[in-house]
């Protein structure tokens, strides 16, 4: 009687071993050549414009103000170079026009822009500021100094 449950436990002990001797070594993770993938972040970067781009320019720079975690190292340098390719959307909002998409030549010198772009995380190591291809970018018309208003006559006197 005890023979053959010692049996039944040798068997399974066998083969509880040999299926996790066969299981995946990186546990989920990828090996070879494809293992050093680019792990992608998004830099998000707002700031001023300070440099004018024409119709055919493919990038301009801009005074970084604020920035996500990944965008630290720009705010840090204080300016970054954005290219722009065919597949960036650009949007200039300006007094009376709302999200309407535009061109880089239609932005302008000191206008207040967010842009959106993609970097390996990699490439962000030890403060590094890498070559930015934006995404999107959202641009608005530096705000008008509002008038001063004519003092009000007194009513009462």
């Amino acid at each position: 009687m005890r023979l053959p449950k010692l049996v039944t436990v040798a068997l399974a002990t066998a083969a509880l071993a040999a299926s996790s001797a066969t299981a995946d070594p990186g546990h989920g993770k990828p090996t070879g050549p494809d293992s050093q993938k680019c792990k992608p972040a998004n830099v998000k970067l707002m700031g001023t414009l300070t440099s004018d781009p024409g119709a055919s320019d493919t990038s301009f720079t801009m005074t970084v103000l604020k920035a996500n975690h990944a965008g630290q190292a720009f705010k840090l340098a204080g300016s970054a170079t954005v290219n722009v390719d065919a597949k960036t959307r650009i949007h200039r909002h300006a007094a009376g026009v709302h999200g309407n998409k535009a061109t880089i030549g239609d932005l302008a010198l000191g206008d207040y822009a967010k842009v959106k772009a993609r970097v390996c995380k990699a490439d962000l190591a030890t403060n590094a500021t890498p070559d930015l291809t934006a995404q999107k970018i959202d641009a608005h018309a530096p705000k008008t100094p509002k008038a001063a208003e004519p003092a009000k006559a007194d009513e009462n006197g």
